[in-house]
């Protein structure tokens, strides 16, 4: 019996020491060329055992069991998982992954293969755009793509400035949009969490097919929709945040200011000088104007699904931005943005034939409007308060015809209100594998109203109204588009061939009402503020529309020979009805040749160069977005005397051009694209030169015409932007508990004119007493800055009396030596194109943990500052002028004395600073909890909250609010992007977020 017990007890105890037997083993991994492939992952499933190839690709794992399995991982390639048996070394081949073979890039009327492409398209993912959280996915971009400089503004709502490889129009310059088929001038209705990819067609041969809507680029965006297989998914993505005012202009306080003013004073010669003990107001009028951490919300809910045969897609957003702006006093109603979005995409496959869907959008936005005083803030001098002691608005008519900043935002009371509705359907008929015939027809129909509304109202004898004025506008555009595309796609032993055409037809109509009248007034009903409550007498009238069709044939030729060699072709015959018969139609072709040099023998099993394509294009592009009006000739009424008898008649305000045609674009881009060690690296350079012909410029009359207005918007001239692009993007998965990614990008900008026609220069821009400050001058860029150079200040009695002027007064260059400063002494003084523009980032994913950054910035350009005319009055000094101002005996050469002096207003290069720029765009910290956590039965698949600062800190030499001046075009236009006149300012933003999917 013992032994019986002794021999029980003993194969209990052996018995799981034979069970536990471990052993180590080693292998190496390999690609399917046969080379190693280090840093890949190689793990055993369900048990903390791991390791990472080295550089040979070779990997050990210890304490390992017999029928246990490992799984390998590497970016770009198919995971693999073995079971481990009596052997001691595994050789592993993986296989590169389906998706990164065939990665597609949506194109004009179609999709490419990423490595079959010949021209320069940049492709953003859709989850990128979420990361930074913003009303206008564009705004997103910015800093993220070669190529493209993207300007924001700060006012509630509002849409960026995006320009493509320079300005490719005087007229017009913003790219054209492609939303799933449907031709659009923005994209304010589209949510960032709605878009599945946004590819930017930079190049001519990319963007011809486009033809005559394609010269400043086009941006072609993919929404989402439901995917087959995937079931049904619910998500929601959502933030709270606010917003704070950065690098507010330091102003002079009450004593400085004063001291300003009595150095002004003296230096004039006065008597009258201002006295401390009279004022005891030291107000910082743009802290009374700004408000104290706006509130921007954000909530986007979507709902993805599929059937066999079906997929579908909906989302709603709601989306709120209140503006820096301290409004909604008095009669203002404030100044914030609100925008409720709807989509619904939906595709079914009705046999194996035919497929049909379509999408619809909805949105609904509404704005608070207001004045805005920021250069009334300025201007005003500290000395007095908002408000008198009675409550009455401060009146500053002690020192000067100033302007209330607090007064002008509150008494006016401003409201916009649009809807906007996209819809598309199409059929899709497909009668052979190889052969697609598809047929839409999208629209696009927007209906915008507001008000305006000032009442009587006075504060001093300069700020005020004796009646009130209200203004009313409505306006209306519809769009619709019809489009008929053949696709043949085939592949004959090495040839793989698609060839594409197809028709369209295309009307843009626009309509718009305003009127006007005085006396009404305000008992807080907006829905009651009619213009027939006004005086009948001062009714105002007036509209304004167009109607513009366009007929298109185009085709286009992919053919890849080998899976080595690349053709794409394309043409486009475009008309319109813009233009005189004789002029309205054009022929658009584009031709790119491509060599993916990788797939040749001498490449196969690098160890460096896993993927090198070298490519070259040409195309020709057109702008028919001249402004409207351009055909007819204007008139005003007018009366005319004869002696005692009179007659009502007109005379010409405006002269039109009836031989005007559209721009020519014609641009060959050269480059190379490539992915080294296993495809961690991954790059492209490119070089673009982009020559835009007839372009549209304005031209002055003479005098004697009798117009009015003497300019004539004509085809007068010609320009070129040429640089080079680079990008630069890293990607290192370690393990499945840390990754990281590094990328980078720069792009430099040559813009030149290379030819004004029937002048040697056009003069244009804002001026003060006849001196405009730009010139469109031959060898010069579009935008350049004109005027005096400043040489420093006068020091002596001496030499002022040689130029007769004054001690501590401007003194500019005689650069013709003549003894006298006039308009041959204006000199070149600057540019507001930068020469180079960079951005870059990094993210990193530790465990559930990960946190990014991006930087953006530029080089190289200058700004005028138009608001430091109000140095020269009785107008508030910035702090830097009282800092580095003349004084006698200073010997201070950089800033005059204070003075009125007309001649310091002349444009100079005392108005010009550099824009250079350094920003932090973005930094973004979250934490990602898995639906797993919950339990078996997960609530959730994957629940990410996250915190987010967007333009934090920027770093800038410029006097002003933020050097990005052109976020919002004034009146000027593209001409004058450079000028600064107090546009809404950019504000830093802090989120909190949530991103939840079920």
């Amino acid at each position: 019996m013992k032994n019986n017990l002794l021999f029980i007890f003993a194969f209990l105890i052996v018995t799981p020491l034979f069970a536990q037997v471990t052993k180590t083993i080693t292998g190496q991994v390999l690609d399917p060329q046969g080379m190693p492939l280090p840093g890949a992952e190689v793990k055993v499933i369900d048990k903390n055992i791991f390791d990472v190839t080295d550089f040979d690709g070779n990997f050990t794992l210890e304490e390992v069991e017999e029928g246990d399995s490992f799984r390998v991982t590497f970016l770009g390639f198919e995971p693999q998982v073995f079971t481990i048996d009596d052997s001691n070394e595994y050789i592993v081949t993986l296989k590169q992954s389906a998706a990164e073979l065939s990665e597609v890039v949506v194109v004009g009327y179609g999709t490419q293969q990423k490595q079959d492409i010949t021209g320069s398209i940049a492709v953003v993912d859709g989850e990128e755009l979420t990361k930074q959280p913003n009303v206008n996915p564009l705004s997103s971009v910015q800093g993220k793509v070669a190529g493209v400089n993207i300007t924001n503004s700060g006012r509630p709502g509002a849409s960026p400035n995006v320009r493509i490889r320079g300005v490719g129009s005087v007229s017009n310059a913003n790219p054209l949009y492609v939303v799933d088929g449907v031709l659009t001038d923005n994209i304010d209705y589209l949510n960032s969490s709605d878009i599945e990819s946004l590819n930017i067609l930079k190049d001519a041969s990319s963007a011809a097919i486009y033809g005559i809507r394609a010269a400043n680029g086009v941006i072609v965006i993919e929404t989402k929709s439901g995917k087959r297989g995937e079931g049904v998914s619910v998500g929601y993505d959502g933030y709270v945040g606010f917003k704070q005012v950065t690098n507010v202009p330091e102003l002079v306080n009450a004593s400085q200011y004063i001291e300003l003013y009595n150095e002004k004073q003296a230096f004039e010669g006065a008597t009258n000088f201002l006295s401390p003990g009279d004022f005891s107001a030291d107000t910082d009028w743009f802290d009374e104007i700004l408000k104290d951490s706006p509130m921007v919300t954000s909530h986007n809910v979507s709902v993805a699904g599929s059937t066999e045969k079906t997929n579908y897609y909906i989302s709603l957003g709601y989306f709120n931005e209140d503006g820096i702006l301290d409004a909604g006093k008095n009669i203002n109603s404030g100044n914030d943005f609100t925008r409720v979005t709807g989509r619904l995409t939906l595709d079914t496959e009705l046999n194996d034939y035919f497929s049909i869907g379509g999408s619809v959008a909805y949105t609904d936005s509404r704005s608070n409007d207001t004045r805005e005083p920021f250069y009334q803030a300025y201007i005003a001098p500290p000395l007095f308060f908002p408000f008198n002691p009675d409550g009455s608005y401060g009146s500053p008519e002690t020192v000067g015809n100033f302007a209330n900043p607090r007064g002008t935002l509150d008494f006016f009371r401003g409201k916009s209100d649009g809807q906007r509705v996209l819809a598309n359907v199409y059929t899709e008929i497909k009668p052979i594998e190889s052969l697609t015939f598809r047929i839409s027809f999208s629209g696009d129909n927007a209906d915008t109203r507001a008000f305006a509304y000032t009442p009587e109202y006075r504060i001093s004898t300069s700020q005020g109204a004796d009646l009130s004025t209200l203004t009313r506008s409505s306006a209306e555009t519809e769009n619709w588009l019809w489009e008929n595309i053949l696709t043949w796609d085939e592949t004959f032993g090495v040839h793989d061939i698609t060839l594409m055409g197809g028709f369209s037809q295309e009307e843009r109509s626009f309509y718009r009402l305003e009127g006007s009248a005085n006396g009404v007034e305000f008992n807080g009903n907006d829905a009651v503020l009619y213009l027939d409550l006004g005086d009948v007498d001062s009714e105002t009238l007036s509209d304004e529309g167009s109607k513009t069709r366009f007929e298109s044939l185009f085709a286009r030729l992919q053919y890849k020979l080998d899976n080595k060699y690349l053709l794409n072709a394309t043409v486009r015959r475009d008309g319109s009805s813009s233009f005189p018969s004789e002029n309205n139609t054009e022929i658009f072709p584009s031709v790119g040749l491509g060599w993916i040099v990788s797939n040749e023998e001498f490449l196969t099993g690098s160890e460096l160069i896993n993927s090198l394509k070298l490519k070259g294009s040409w195309g020709r592009l057109g702008n028919a977005s001249v402004p409207r009006g351009f055909d007819i000739t204007a008139t005003n009424p007018d009366i005319y005397f004869f002696g005692e008898r009179s007659a009502i008649s007109r005379s010409i305000s405006e002269f039109s051009d009836p031989s005007i045609f559209w721009e020519m674009v014609e641009e060959y881009d050269f480059g190379v694209e490539f992915e080294l060690f296993q495809n961690r690296l991954n790059g492209e350079v490119n070089y673009y030169n982009r020559e835009t012909q007839d372009a549209v410029f304005s031209i002055s009359q003479l005098a004697s015409s009798g117009a009015t207005n003497t300019n004539l918007l004509t085809n007068a001239g010609s320009f070129r932007n040429s640089g080079i692009e680079v990008s630069l993007n890293w990607n290192h998965f370690i393990h499945d508990d840390f990754s990281y990614s590094l990328y980078g990008n720069v792009t430099t900008i040559n813009n030149e004119i290379t030819d004004v026609i029937g002048a040697s220069f056009l003069n244009t821009g804002p001026g003060l007493f006849g001196n405009p400050i730009i010139r469109l001058e031959k060898g010069a860029e579009i935008g350049a800055y004109y005027g005096y150079q400043v040489e420093g200040v006068i020091q002596t009695p001496a030499e002022a009396e040689e130029l007769g002027s004054r001690v501590g007064a401007f003194r500019f260059a005689d650069l013709n030596d003549d003894g006298q400063i006039g308009e041959d002494d204006k000199t070149f003084l600057g540019s507001p194109i930068p020469d180079y523009t960079y951005g870059f980032g990094f993210g990193i994913q530790y465990k559930r943990i990960d946190f990014s950054m991006d930087f953006q910035g530029l080089v190289g350009n200058e700004i005028y500052n138009f608001n430091r005319n109000s140095r020269f009055g009785n107008e508030s000094w910035d702090l830097d002028f009282y800092e580095n101002r003349w004084t006698p005996g200073s010997q201070v050469n950089d800033y005059p004395a204070p003075n009125s002096d007309q001649n310091s207003l002349r444009p100079s290069s005392f108005f010009v600073e550099e824009g250079d720029y350094f920003r932090i765009r973005n930094i973004q910290l979250g934490y990602t909890i898995p639906g797993t956590i919950t339990g078996e039965n997960a609530f959730w698949e994957d629940l990410t909250i996250y915190v987010n600062a967007q333009n934090p800190y920027t770093s800038f030499d410029y006097n002003g609010f933020s050097p990005e001046v052109n976020g919002e075009l004034n009146a000027g236009g593209i001409v004058e992007a450079g000028i600064d006149r107090n546009v809404y300012p950019l504000s830093a933003t802090y989120n909190l977020g949530l991103r939840i999917n079920f």
